[in-house]
């Protein structure tokens, strides 16, 4: 089938962190790069963290009104950093789905754009529709086997994503979180990357594990020749990030760094 029919019975849920004008200047830049796409969506549901809550709110919300008047806006009064932030972003969006008798989801990242090309791209019927992230350090254990990656590496980005909500249990373990929450409090100098600290703590890492342990059937957004390309082009310019920003790979990019190049595969 077109992804455009799953987009079209989809919520699109973006998840975003704002500090400054700035940050809303550059949100609609992107928000009107992907309208033609995000018109496509059955609803809308942005949840934002702030760096000073609630400067910023106003705009934020009268900014997406002002494209989509019947947009979800959840606003967290608590952000508790970077990782927990995103964390607790994703659970108010799954949380919304499910109490609300949502079926699909597409979540996303404020810094993701998305070409309408995308509309016409043919996927298998699946549980789980995702674009797989790895980075050099990721590719040594396997020793470079470009065809041993494709066929074991899965370690799904948190950027862009489908899932179908009722076939999952939950995405981020709240307790979990509150209680390495707690943790970081205890560390001196703390440097706002808890996977240094604790093992396996990752939003990659639970959107994996989720995926696992509801056995969701999966397919993989990017196909074999352009994912052995793009595995090419990270081992040839040593790219550490897994989550390839502002690399533009079949109409999407995570487009972090926006006076950047893209580099389009």
């Amino acid at each position: 089938m077109l992804l455009k029919e799953l987009i079209n019975k989809s919520v699109y849920g973006t998840i975003g962190y704002i500090k400054s004008q700035d940050d809303i200047d550059i949100l609609e830049s992107y928000i009107l790069y992907n309208l033609l796409v995000l018109k496509e969506f059955k609803q809308i549901i942005i949840v934002t963290n702030y760096k000073n809550y609630p400067d910023f709110v106003e705009e934020n919300t009268q900014l997406w009104k002002k494209y989509f008047p019947n947009c979800i806006i959840i606003d967290l009064q608590v952000n508790r950093g970077h990782s927990f932030g995103i964390a607790d972003s994703e659970n108010a969006i799954i949380d919304f789905c499910k109490n609300n008798n949502i079926e699909w989801l597409c979540k996303v990242s404020n810094d993701i754009i998305i070409q309408k090309e995308i509309l016409d791209k043919q996927i298998e019927e699946s549980d789980f529709y995702y674009l797989n992230g790895i980075g050099y350090g990721g590719m040594v254990k396997y020793d470079f086997d470009f065809d041993k990656i494709v066929d074991k590496d899965f370690f799904p980005q948190t950027n862009f994503y489908f899932i179908n909500v009722f076939k999952t249990d939950y995405l981020n373990d709240k307790k979990y979180l509150d209680k390495t929450y707690e943790f970081i409090q205890t560390i001196p100098n703390y440097n706002e990357k808890i996977w240094e600290y604790v093992q396996g703590w990752s939003c990659e890492d639970f959107l994996k594990n989720c995926i696992e342990r509801n056995n969701l059937s999966k397919h993989h957004l990017i196909p074999k020749e352009k994912y052995l390309y793009l595995l090419q082009v990270i081992k040839d310019n040593n790219i550490h990030d897994c989550s390839h920003k502002n690399i533009m790979i079949e109409g999407i990019c995570h487009l972090q760094y926006s006076y950047q190049p893209i580099i389009e595969i």
